[in-house]
């Protein structure tokens, strides 16, 4: 008898280790998906700041050229401000095929579990 209750004994301490580590898993699996999706997250932040950045002193240059060529520094600026009006509408007409959707799918993908 008491060969049995050292057994049962032996398997719930196998059971609860068991489940120590696979909850010790699953917690580094998550912490490891969310490293990932942050640090992706980061490296977009960064090049969408060096793109604005380019874009902005594009378009500074630019509305001063055009303003150049017109006699009047006023109406580059000007052209430019109605460019980014029209794009912004363009933009925002399209705004869930070109950004809601691509960033659901990314953030999406960026929890699926690998297969097994």
């Amino acid at each position: 008898m008491e060969n049995s209750a050292a057994t049962i004994e032996k398997l719930f301490e196998r059971i609860e280790q068991y489940s120590k580590t696979s909850f010790k898993l699953y917690k580094y699996s998550a912490i490891y998906e969310i490293a990932a999706l942050f640090s992706s997250v980061a490296v977009k932040l960064v090049m969408t700041l060096i793109v604005f950045i380019v874009v902005l002193l594009f378009t500074v240059a630019l509305s001063l050229w055009i303003g150049d060529m017109l006699g009047n520094t006023a109406y580059g600026f000007l052209i430019m401000g109605m460019f980014y009006i029209f794009l912004g509408i363009f933009l925002f007409l399209f705004r869930k095929t070109w950004i809601k959707i691509p960033v659901s799918n990314f953030v999406i993908k960026s929890f699926e579990l690998p297969k097994q």
